[in-house]
């Protein structure tokens, strides 16, 4: 992943696995959110509603998460799955949910692919697409680019919240400005830094090896020309990629 834009981060990853899952379109749950909030993102975006449904209704039902909120909220198995593998063919296709969705998208099956580790309240990914229910390969290929799909996500909100915070486009001057620029992954972990966050619990949050993040620590050293994780956060705010004090007083 090398763009800067948080919002080129799901259509460069949509339109992958809408080609692999044969799929028509896939809902994002970015956020843990429950039945009576949160919103609605779809890929293709602005996918219209059907004029003879009530977009209410079928937001409740997206929000609700049936049966995914069930399968994933109480356990630790996130393993992706079709919802009629989960409750049964027949109990799917005669649910409420089902009715609505088949009714506003013209879809009769989903894929849940969870980000782990967000429970109680579920966020992940939730394919749909006609025709025949999701197959256990297509079940597998979703296990297998899942942790992707969490790094992705932990990736998108990082660089969110360098964009939005105060300084964000002179950031990214800044950056553009230095010798050899930072990546965006080494922007993440350079985030993550000034927080005092340890390697371990960096690769955990991005979905990567303790050992990749110690050769992006590496990296920013080389580029900023500091030889520790203090000096490193001491240049940063120097050249204007982070903010003063940005969690300067936790660097140990």
């Amino acid at each position: 992943m090398t763009t800067e834009d948080p919002e080129r981060v799901w259509p460069f990853l949509t339109e992958e696995l809408l080609t692999a899952l044969d799929a028509t379109l896939i809902l994002v749950k970015e956020e843990p959110w429950t039945r009576e909030r949160g919103s609605v993102v779809s890929w293709p975006p602005r996918l219209p509603l059907r004029d003879h449904h009530d977009d209410e209704s079928v937001q409740r039902h997206i929000r609700g998460g049936y049966p995914f909120a069930g399968r994933y909220g109480s356990g630790g198995d996130w393993t992706p799955q079709s919802a009629a593998r989960i409750v049964g063919a027949r109990i799917w296709q005669h649910s409420a949910a089902a009715d609505a969705l088949r009714g506003a998208f013209g879809t009769r099956h989903m894929l849940g692919i969870p980000f782990p580790g967000t429970g109680p309240h579920v966020s992940g990914f939730v394919v749909h697409r006609s025709g025949k229910d999701f197959s256990p390969h297509d079940e597998r290929y979703a296990a297998r680019v899942q942790p992707l799909l969490k790094a992705a996500a932990t990736h998108r909100s990082l660089l969110t919240a360098l964009r939005e915070g105060p300084g964000g486009d002179l950031r990214r001057q800044a950056n553009q400005s230095l010798a050899v620029p930072l990546t965006p992954r080494e922007l993440n972990v350079l985030h993550l830094l000034a927080t005092g966050m340890p390697a371990d619990a960096m690769a955990r949050r991005l979905g990567i090896s303790p050992r990749t993040v110690h050769k992006h620590l590496h990296a920013l050293y080389r580029k900023l020309r500091a030889s520790d994780r203090l000096s490193a956060v001491l240049r940063a705010q120097d050249a204007g990629l982070l903010a003063r004090g940005a969690g300067g007083a936790r660097i140990t």
